[in-house]
């Protein structure tokens, strides 16, 4: 359980540091695209950030 955890944590903060970095430049999260705005940033980094960050509460709350 506490390999899941600490992957979950690692994925969250990998999510946050996207979205962080994406919000101050977006062409370094999404070199991939060929349109670079925020909003796009939000949609690819932030929505998986909420995500893995609920999962995280739930899974120190439940074990």
């Amino acid at each position: 359980m506490e390999t899941v955890a600490t992957g979950i944590d690692i994925l969250f903060l990998f999510t946050l540091l996207g979205t962080i970095l994406g919000l101050i430049r977006p062409v370094i999260v999404l070199w991939f695209m060929h349109r670079f705005n925020r909003l796009t940033v939000l949609k690819f980094y932030g929505i998986p950030a909420v995500f893995m960050y609920f999962v995280k509460l739930v899974l120190v709350h439940w074990a």
